[in-house]
């Protein structure tokens, strides 16, 4: 009779951990996001929203990224762009890469906005925005972290000289790192300065290398940069 009692005891025991389990999976915030993902990647993105919701309210970090661009964008959602930089800070405090470049971006339109509105010289130039100040640290946050179009962002920075001092050597170097990894923009961009010889000695070849690079990869701007290029050798 002890026996039965016993084997019971088990069987209860395995159906009630099962059933937390069970209850553990349905509720993972990795396993939401990536059933969300799946859904974004169809664009199906009615059916992505809730899961990231669900994700995100968990704190899970790629969930909230999503979220913000989903907002940014329209996507199954009514554009948003409060909500979408909520998303983005939230992932960004995280150490989240794609959180903090979009933040940075996000910034960086609002500067520029706010430049092209202002008549102010020095408003122009973004000396002393905050708002190009934001997009900097965001900016060197993603890309101190080996992000790709954190990276190129950064160099456009250095390249413009907004919010940074003008600096072609540190835009180079941005770009380069950026290239090395595949990013069109980093290599476009790459591109232009060995075309001009700025913060490297003039080169036609490499600038001609690094247009084809990103041309190839369906960027507009190198396509039309190697073509002038052509046109001029």
């Amino acid at each position: 009779m002890k026996k039965y009692y016993i084997i019971g005891a088990v069987t209860l025991l395995a159906v009630i951990g099962g059933s937390v389990a069970f209850y553990e999976y349905e509720h993972n915030p990795k396993i939401e996001y990536q059933k969300g993902l799946h859904y974004y990647k169809e664009k199906d993105y009615k059916k992505a929203l809730p899961l990231f919701k669900e994700s995100a309210k968990q704190n899970y970090a790629p969930a909230e990224a999503k979220l913000g661009y989903m907002y940014l964008k329209g996507w199954g959602v009514t554009k948003h762009s409060s909500k979408a930089a909520y998303w983005f800070k939230k992932a960004a405090e995280q150490g989240n890469v794609i959180g903090e470049d979009a933040l940075g971006r996000m910034n960086l339109t609002t500067a520029v906005i706010d430049s092209v509105l202002s008549y102010s010289h020095l408003a122009r130039k973004g000396i002393g925005s905050k708002y190009y100040q934001r997009a900097v640290y965001w900016f060197k946050k993603a890309a101190h972290q080996g992000n790709a179009k954190g990276e190129a962002d950064l160099g456009s920075l250095y390249l413009k000289g907004w919010g940074v001092p003008q600096d072609y050597s540190k835009a180079v170097y941005w770009f380069k790192k950026a290239a090395h990894q595949g990013n069109t923009k980093g290599e476009n961009n790459l591109g232009s300065m060995y075309e001009y010889g700025w913060g490297v000695p003039q080169d036609s070849n490499k600038a001609f290398y690094w247009f084809k690079k990103a041309a190839e990869q369906g960027s507009v701007a190198a396509k039309l940069n190697l073509k002038y290029l052509e046109s001029e050798h």
